[in-house]
């Protein structure tokens, strides 16, 4: 057998192995995301319930006086930064990258402080690729966090928040939409007045709006419960985050993957053809020279 076909039926061996790999990466990342979206539809309802609640405190006739709901003025601001934690995701980091830089051009046009915060993930070697400082690094975090993960992240940035030390607090991920749908937006958690008029904007149920709204009684009171119910919002919201995050993530794994495995597909086709092809010449080539050697002993 020449090289040539030794070298095709190599390559097409090499392209099958791949095509398998890749079919395999689809398959578990579409059943990661059919348990990921379950999780995503059951959270809606009580998503929606917490934005009427955080209507209630900021929507009150007489304003409450709480340092979540107040603006501050310290020169800082910080933001999680949230990155897919594997790769073949297609540019699902640089997605994410781009909105991150958006920021630094801000603080920087702005003289501010900008403090960056995120989870291990392959984003981490690539903002470092690109000369990114990176305040901390959540090294253990599960790929969805537990809710006392999600308490610990929070907690840090609510309580310089409320100490005046911290302006802002956002998140940075990819915004899942639907499966067809996603894209790298900012959600900002604190102040807190701008993260419940963003989840009562985009809110399902729009109860709020309704003319005997006013009739609503809370008990304890609105300023014995505003920071306890706060928490709970901005919890709820980042691991809402992270939940988006890692449902696009598997998305764009399904995504690629599937493309991948066409590819591979058509290399093995391409491939078949071109050993196909050698091998009849060949063999075309050995009955000639076996023809012409039964002519001359003729």
């Amino acid at each position: 057998m020449s090289d040539s076909i030794r070298q095709i039926r190599l390559r097409r061996r090499a392209a099958s192995s791949i095509g398998r790999l890749t079919k395999t990466m689809q398959v578990v990342s579409t059943a990661r995301f059919k348990s990921l979206y379950r999780q995503w539809l059951g959270d809606a309802d009580y998503n929606d319930a917490l934005a009427q609640a955080g209507y209630l405190l900021v929507s009150s006739q007489q304003p409450l006086a709480h340092p979540l709901l107040q603006e501050n003025d310290s020169g800082k601001t910080a933001v999680l930064v949230i990155g897919s934690k594997a790769g073949l995701c297609g540019g699902y980091n640089n997605q994410v990258w781009h909105m991150l830089r958006q920021h630094l051009d801000i603080a920087e046009r702005q003289n501010r402080h900008l403090e960056i915060y995120a989870p291990a993930s392959r984003l981490v070697y690539f903002l470092r690729s690109r000369g990114v400082e990176i305040n901390k690094v959540y090294e253990d975090l599960q790929e969805l966090p537990s809710t006392a993960q999600i308490e610990m992240i929070a907690d840090e940035f609510v309580d310089r928040y409320m100490e005046g030390k911290l302006d802002s607090f956002s998140v940075i991920y990819m915004r899942f939409h639907s499966p067809g749908s996603q894209q790298a937006q900012t959600m900002t958690i604190m102040p807190l007045t701008e993260l419940i008029d963003h989840l009562v904007t985009t809110a399902k149920v729009i109860w709020p709006f309704e003319r005997d709204f006013e009739d609503f009684e809370m008990s304890p009171s609105p300023e014995g419960i505003v920071e306890s119910l706060a928490r709970m919002i901005m919890h709820s919201t980042i691991r809402a985050c992270f939940l988006d995050a890692v449902l696009s993530e598997n998305v764009a794994r399904m995504v690629a993957m599937r493309s991948a495995s066409k590819n591979a597909d058509t290399m093995i086709q391409d491939l078949t053809q071109q050993y196909n092809r050698a091998r009849q010449t060949q063999i075309t080539g050995e009955l000639l020279d076996i023809i012409g050697g039964m002519g001359a002993l003729g």
